[in-house]
């Protein structure tokens, strides 16, 4: 399998499984467009080599993704994979999650994706492509005190699904990740706020078999390491017959061709 020449967009490119992202996916031969929160982020990510486009994108703004989708076709020609990575985590069970905070979980992380999906899929038709959309274990078995974010990631999941009938018979793969606690600068925000940080990140750490957490660049999709629902080998041939899949570390949960 080669992704040489291939153009992936990358959403929240500018650190934890983003960056990782960015950095593989060049390695992979890949022709990157990274895109990152805000105007000075992009000096950093336009360093990696194998960044073709770096962009500021704002996901939950549709014209923001057509201006960054043009720019990108017009730049390079083609979007063949989509890794809708960029999302947010908040805190709260039912009583300390207002209406703002909810509204705020599905607007970036489920409709911030959504409207990823709208923009790039249309481009994708011509010729096939891959959109992978980053969701989370908790989006398949809820947690505690994480009730609109596992909302918002439950609802990536059934779009996935849902998108992965759609385009089965188009040549567009979609599938979905959904990993467990990841050490990137987002999972690691919250222990600046309790009261015994270590404590907290050890309980974090005893939830997983390894007794660790995962680390950003284990989730890259190109790395046949990581589950065959990953971005990169939803594009390549080894995976052609997957959609639909939600994978997370220790099973896929596919509805459509495995």
């Amino acid at each position: 399998m080669t992704l040489s020449g291939k153009t992936a967009l990358i959403t929240g490119s500018a650190s934890g499984i983003g960056n990782a992202a960015v950095h593989l996916f060049a390695a992979e031969g890949c022709r990157v467009v990274a895109t990152v929160e805000t105007k000075d982020q992009i000096d950093s990510v336009a360093r990696v080599a194998g960044t073709a486009v770096a962009a500021k994108l704002d996901i939950r703004i549709e014209e923001d993704w057509t201006r960054v989708t043009k720019q990108a076709v017009a730049e390079l020609g083609d979007i063949d994979i989509l890794f809708n990575n960029a999302g947010l985590t908040t805190w709260g069970d039912l009583e300390a999650t207002d209406r703002a905070l909810q509204d705020a979980m599905i607007t970036v992380n489920l409709t911030g994706q959504f409207l990823g999906c709208r923009a790039v899929v249309p481009i994708m038709l011509a010729g096939g492509g891959a959109t992978v959309n980053m969701a989370s274990i908790n989006g398949i078995r809820g947690n505690t005190g994480l009730i609109a974010y596992s909302a918002a990631k439950g609802g990536i999941v059934a779009m996935t699904r849902s998108m992965a009938l759609d385009y089965a018979t188009r040549c567009i793969r979609v599938n979905c990740i959904c990993p467990e606690t990841i050490d990137t600068p987002m999972a690691r925000a919250p222990l600046e706020q309790a009261s015994d940080p270590d404590s907290v990140l050890a309980a974090l750490r005893a939830k997983h078999p390894m007794g660790r957490l995962g680390l950003a660049e284990e989730l890259h999709p190109s790395r046949c390491s990581w589950p065959a629902t990953r971005p990169v080998t939803s594009l390549g041939r080894p995976s052609r017959w997957m959609a639909g899949a939600a994978s997370d570390n220790q099973s896929d949960h596919a509805v459509s061709g495995q």
